[in-house]
Order: structure tokens, then sequence, then C-alpha cells
């Protein structure tokens, strides 16, 4: 049986791009995290084994506590201090990433697009996933809002004021491709930006927008579902 596929066509001169469960997938930082904890706790735990633990706490909606359900599993007590050092180590680690093959082929069709990426979360976590994917060659723009001070992370506009300030043009200019509905959209919304939400199968959240005012206008599932039309004439 065929798919059929709507495609969301874009006129926009710059093309923006959230990180987690849109450029690759969110699970795999995970994955690739909890080998990491796994190591750190060295003889004391097989880091196969927890990792694996930690992979299927979170495949059941464990996730801030998925470190101390991972600890009792292995018969060792969930300490604070030692529930800090394995944030730590995950949050810290050189993660084992690749972006998803219609991101690798997105990305290859943007070369006459100027782009952007925004991003939430600790600046040195996702500083390193940028590294992994080799996304500082390959983005124009790159905001990663752990850099600012708590409070400044989307819906909060000044990622997507800054990257509209960088580039000069109007929002209309502009689309934001990202994954979560409850913060993701409200903003360059906000500014004229077009936007879409990329729902991947195997994302981490649900991803509803819980208004009307934060869903995007338009919704798929991979990023072969957008084509680039050329830029209408604005002189």
């Amino acid at each position: 049986m065929t798919r059929l596929s709507i495609v969301i066509e874009t006129d926009a001169r710059v093309v923006v791009l959230d990180l987690d469960d849109t450029l690759y997938l969110e699970r795999d930082f995970a994955r690739s995290g909890f080998v990491a904890v796994g190591e750190h706790l060295g003889t004391q735990v097989d880091s196969d084994a927890f990792a694996r633990t930690c992979s299927a706490l979170l495949e059941t909606g464990a996730r801030q506590n998925v470190f101390n359900l991972a600890l009792h599993e292995f018969g060792i007590k969930d300490e604070p201090d030692l529930i800090k050092e394995l944030v730590a180590a995950y949050r810290s680690h050189s993660p084992t990433i690749s972006l998803c093959s219609d991101a690798e082929r997105f990305l290859g069709r943007l070369d006459e697009s100027t782009t952007g990426l925004i991003s939430d979360g600790p600046e040195q976590t996702q500083s390193a996933k940028v590294a992994a994917l080799g996304l500082g060659e390959r983005i124009d723009h790159i905001c990663l809002t752990g850099a600012w001070p708590e409070g400044y992370g989307k819906p909060h506009p000044r990622a997507f004021e800054t990257i509209q300030q960088r580039t000069g043009l109007a929002g209309s200019e502009h689309v934001y491709i990202a994954d979560n509905g409850a913060k993701d959209f409200l903003a360059p919304k906000g500014l004229g930006w077009q936007t879409v939400q990329i729902l991947r199968s195997e994302r981490v959240h649900d991803c509803s927008p819980p208004t009307s005012d934060h869903a995007a206008e338009n919704v798929i599932t991979t990023l072969d579902e957008i084509e680039l039309v050329a830029s209408r004439d604005t002189a």
C-alpha cells in the first residue's frame, strides 16, 4: 500500500531548525549517555547492562528519576551526591549520535538558503551534540539558549529575535521546523515566521500543543515532506 505524502512548500529564505527529535533522535543521545553513566560507575555495574536498564526505564516514561530507578535495580543506594555525579556524567559525555537520514538529505538541499538552529538545554550538552553531528560547519546561525540566564529558553522569543536580527530579514522570510508543540512555535508565530512541526514516530515527548496559538501551521512526519521553492521577489 502506498502512503499519501502531503508536500509542504516553503519559500522562506531562512530555514531554522530545532535539534532534539528534529535532526536526530533524542533516544540515541539518551542511550549514548546511559552507556557513559554505566562506565562512570566502574566495577559497580556492567555498563552495557546498566544502559539497557536505563533505556527500558525510559521507554516506560521514566525521565527525571531514571538513574534512581536503575540504581535500585542494581542494588545501589541512590544517594543525592551520586545522582548528581551521574547526571553530570550524562550531560558532559561526548555523544555517539547521527543525523536522521531525512535530515541529512534535507540539509543537503539547503545550499541556497540561510540556515539557523535554536535549541534548549544545557549549553555544554547541546554544544556536544552540535559537534557530534557536524552542524557547526553546516548551519549559519546557532542559538543555544542554555548559554543565556535561566528563563530565556523557548517559548521565550529571544532566540528567534536574535536569529532575525542576524539575518536582517522580515519574519515572513523565516521558517522554524521543530517537534514540540508545547513550546516551539508560540514565539516564531508571534514574529510572523512560518512554522512546521515534525512528529517522528520515535520521538521522546508527546509534543501536543496546549492551545491553537502553540500549534504549528503544518505538521509532517519526515523532512522529505518539505519542498523548497524559489523565494518570492522582495525587490
